[in-house]
């Protein structure tokens, strides 16, 4: 029996609001960080009944969506799993709220140093929830509080600073100003860090002061990068402006989105391994990053764990993780698996056709995959992506990941109906077989491949994957999951070969027995009310297959659709085609395999994309680059670098701009932006405490390592999705200034049960995985 229980990760219990830290933001500003109140976490255990307990169902259109376990009168928590025999027991907020009307009060303040005292003449506040209790709708919030002085602190003196009035635990805390010594919510840099080679290393400064609004700094204005361990400068440089607060960004609109000045500081000369801080003269240090032979390869080893962390059907645990999760969703333990007569073309959403199309086939195989998100719905092709983008980079560097381990064990695969651990392959190779063989297991006898695995819905409330009761459903099968299936398994085969002959055989002649039905089903149908996406995988499905069997016949129909034939059609046009990946692929052929005009067009486009986005990077404060510029703010714009184009032009034409690029496209993912924070859990020093991951957070333990959220996004652009529209209704009660007020760069909420910020789903960690890889792998 698996049993859950907090008490050991669960904190002390928060009276009064807690001082956190004092810092500076410029010689005249004191900033000051107070925490108030905290969550008590749920837990889970098998359930055990008391005297006077009582049940509460609650349906939503006949559909039981919680039992809610009451107990002295008062809900307890969920009952759940098929039996309803499993507690999860609610979360609870500890703690008092900052008394905020007097926080904002210059009053309130004393500052005392060796001149005398200063009373503020201003105070500004920036308030954001740290967490997002479940299911009462109560946040804990981190109150950021500004103190600008009536004149500039004096390097190295002391200060006390005296809040009597407010309700504090502590109301009085002492402060040293020493800029080279203290981190400062100003100064941002990546905490992946950077090979010693690498050609663009960079921190940025600012800060919005939330009520105050922006800031700007007077240059000129000097910064070091100081190694930790000796404390000396070992670079320095000008603080130079990026953007200042009046002057639009060239992004989705030209207008600013970072509401207040930004500044860069370029330090790539540095070469010297170490650990360090960028500290700026009179506003304080970075959070800590490394420069490190090894530092991409440990943040892309991070990300695949969180792959690894995603996997359905099996259960995890120690040696290879510390979360515990049982094996879940295996018919062969019950859960109830049954064919849809609904497919993916039909409509991809229609979770209630999907089961009202449900026929009496129960699927046994129907097991294994990624959970596609923090639940666990669905497991379809789309998370073939990212398998897509690891087998790439096994393609670019053979050796590199051939020797690159990350402590995870075999893959199982299915053999005769039976289910066998592979013979031993790279760890990378290891991870792609894992989410290639559930497909391969739905795959029909005729070679079709279904649309994945779900439930109607999203899952019952409190339910953990491992107890959750909902019926699953396998969708009918469709050529655009065939056509995915077949590039994916095509290119698995090809590179496990060496490795594995036998099993890629298998993978051989699954590929081509999926891609052949597909082409009598596309033959057969009128191909003009289909996606475009249809088209592109295809034409991906078809190179791979080429450079898998050297059949003239898939490279026939790769001429077909392939935009290369025509040197002005783009290989992304929205909503038009998106033939990327399959031109990239048409690169590696050999030679005498390719045509040598449309290889050109290939490395033109590429190159192109890669300078668009390179581009892009120079009309934003912060740096981010993006190959299309029309791409809306939300759903891992800031989280994950858009550079897959990049380090791919990198690879065709080795020159420096685009090895830069890529590493500039990893600045603000990596930290190197307003929160100081990664968007991976795991990465860095600061990183999302609270991603929406349900199997985590109904048993208390802390989100596993390797799960990168969708982060920030443009709250007033999208108000009016309901998606994104009803977390901030809460937000609103929470949030000094109003949500929609706070820069875009800075509007991410760590927030349970926020699915537009804090969530993810597997397929969209493709560009962490390949650019990470990719740097790490290059040389």
């Amino acid at each position: 029996m698996f049993c859950f229980v907090s008490l050991a990760l669960a904190p002390k219990p928060m009276g009064l609001p807690v001082v956190r830290s004092v810092y500076a933001v410029s010689p005249e500003i004191i900033g000051i960080e107070i925490q108030a109140q905290q969550v008590e976490p749920g837990s889970l255990s098998k359930y055990v009944p008391q005297a006077g307990d009582t049940k509460e169902v609650r349906a939503d259109k006949g559909v039981v969506r919680q039992v809610i376990l009451k107990r002295n009168g008062q809900e307890a928590g969920w009952l759940i799993g098929p039996h309803r025999d499993w507690l999860v027991k609610y979360e609870h907020l500890q703690g008092s709220p900052l008394e905020t009307a007097l926080a904002d009060q210059p009053r309130a303040y004393r500052v005392e140093g060796s001149t005398g005292p200063m009373q503020p003449v201003a105070v500004y506040r920036k308030s954001k929830p740290s967490d997002w209790v479940q299911p009462t709708w109560e946040f804990p919030i981190t109150h950021r509080i500004y103190l600008r002085l009536p004149k500039k602190m004096t390097v190295g003196a002391r200060y006390q600073i005296s809040m009597p009035g407010l309700n504090l635990k502590t109301r009085e805390v002492d402060f040293s100003y020493e800029p080279d010594r203290q981190a400062s919510e100003a100064v941002h840099v990546s905490q992946i860090g950077y090979r010693p080679t690498d050609p663009n290393k960079r921190a940025y400064l600012s800060i919005w002061l939330g009520t105050g609004g922006a800031y700007s700094y007077d240059l000129p204005l000097g910064f070091r990068v100081i190694d930790t361990k000796t404390g000396r400068a070992a670079f320095q440089g000008k603080v130079v402006l990026a953007k200042s607060s009046e002057e639009p960004e060239k992004m989705v609109k030209d207008k600013n989105y970072s509401l207040t000045s930004v500044y860069r500081m370029d330090f790539s000369a540095l070469r010297t391994p170490g650990r360090y801080r960028v500290a700026v003269d009179g506003v304080g240090t970075s959070l800590p990053f490394e420069i490190s032979g090894d530092a991409w390869k440990k943040a892309f080893e991070i990300q695949m764990k969180g792959l690894y962390n995603q996997r359905s059907g099996v259960a995890l645990g120690p040696p290879y993780t510390p979360f515990v999760k049982p094996r879940d969703m295996v018919p062969a333990d019950g859960q109830k698996v049954w064919q849809s007569t609904w497919s993916m073309l039909d409509k991809a959403e229609a979770f209630e056709e999907l089961e009202s199309h449900k026929t009496t086939q129960a699927v046994p195989e129907a097991w294994g995959g990624y959970h596609d998100a923090g639940d666990w719905n669905p497991r379809r092709p789309s998370h073939l992506r990212v398998t897509l983008a690891q087998l790439e980079l096994v393609d670019l560097f053979p050796s590199y990941f051939s020797e690159l381990s990350w402590n995870i064990p075999p893959a199982t695969y299915t053999d005769g109906g039976r289910a066998k651990s592979a013979p031993p392959l790279p760890d990378i190779l290891n991870e792609a077989l894992w989410g290639l063989e559930v497909f391969r297991r739905l795959q029909k006898p005729d070679g079709s491949i279904p649309g994945g695995i779900e439930s109607n819905g999203d899952p019952i409330d409190g339910e953990v994957s491992w107890l959750q009761s909902m019926d699953l459903y396998v969708y009918a099968p469709d050529l655009w999951s065939s056509y995915v299936y077949a590039a994916t398994a095509a290119r698995e085969a090809r590179l496990i070969k060496a490795h594995a002959p036998s099993l890629s055989m298998v993978y051989r002649t699954s590929a081509l027995k999926a891609m052949r039905w597909a082409e009598v089903d596309w033959a057969k149908r009128d191909r003009s009310h289909l996606a475009s996406g249809v088209t592109d995988d295809r034409n991906l499905a078809a190179i791979e297959l080429y450079r898998l069997t050297s059949d003239r016949h898939w490279m026939s129909v790769f001429l077909e659709n392939t935009v290369l034939k025509d040197p002005k059609k783009p290989l992304f046009d929205y909503e038009v085609n998106n033939q990327r990946d399959a031109a990239f692929a048409y690169t590696l052929l050999p030679a005498s395999q390719s045509d040598p005009g449309l290889r050109q067009n290939a490395v033109n486009d590429i190159c192109k994309d890669a300078d668009n986005a390179i581009a892009y990077a120079t009309g934003n404060g912060f740096g981010i680059v993006q190959t299309d510029r029309d791409r809306p703010m939300l759903l891992g714009f800031f989280s994950e670098p858009d550079a897959i184009q990049v380090c791919r032009a990198h690879f065709l034409t080795g020159k420096d701009k685009y090895l830069a690029g890529a590493i500039q496209a990893c600045q603000f993912p990596g930290g190197a932006n307003p929160s100081n924070m990664t968007y991976t859990t795991g990465v860095g020093v600061n990183w999302p405490q609270h991603p929406l991951h349900l199997d985590s957070r109904r048993t208390g333990q802390p989100a596993p390592i390797g799960l990168t959220v969708y982060g920030n996004l443009d709250l007033k652009e999208f108000a009016n999705q309901d998606w994104i529209s009803w977390p901030v209704k809460y937000l609103e009660k929470a949030c000094t200034p109003s949500p929609q007020e706070w820069p875009v760069p800075e509007a991410y909420w760590d927030t349970f049960l926020n699915p537009p910020v804090n969530e993810f789903t597997v397929d969209f960690w493709a560009p962490n995985v390949y650019v990470w890889g990719y740097l790490a792998g290059s040389k």
